[in-house]
């Protein structure tokens, strides 16, 4: 009896475990994403514009690069919704250090504290911006 309650209690503890990364917030997944991969990322984007060499491609991860003003390589981790209601999360390398609104759009970001900025689009377009790091931010973006 002792052995199946163990058994049991072992099942449940395990799959409480399995349940909370798979309902974890995408802030947090992108996060989790961003830390694990850090070291690696940064080496990956130092070879991009010093070296010329062509950016890798991760598993599950869109990569893309946004010239402008301010040019931006955007990792983006989690895309949910359709085409008209999507929202995107994910971070991104600003080579000039500069937050910049969703795919470097023409939309202008307004500082909303000393790390975060947001920015609001046609319609019901908008985000967010918060700087983790020197050239590197996290974003959320409904589209």
């Amino acid at each position: 009896m002792k052995k199946r309650v163990s058994i049991t209690l072992g099942t449940i503890i395990i799959l409480l475990f399995v349940a909370s990364l798979l309902i974890q917030n995408p802030e947090q997944r992108t996060m989790r994403y961003y830390n694990n991969h850090r070291l690696q990322l940064i080496n990956d984007i130092e070879n991009y514009f010093d070296q010329g060499e062509p950016l890798p491609s991760y598993s599950g991860i869109t990569i893309n690069e946004w010239n402008g003003e301010h040019p931006i390589v955007e990792y983006i981790v989690i895309s949910k919704g359709i085409v008209t209601a999507s929202s995107y999360y994910g971070f991104f390398y600003s080579k000039d250090d500069v937050p910049v609104s969703f795919q470097n759009s023409r939309y202008g970001v307004v500082k909303t504290s000393h790390t975060e900025w947001e920015w609001n689009g046609e319609g019901d377009n908008q985000g967010i911006v918060r700087k983790l790091e020197s050239h590197w931010y996290y974003f959320e973006a409904s589209l």
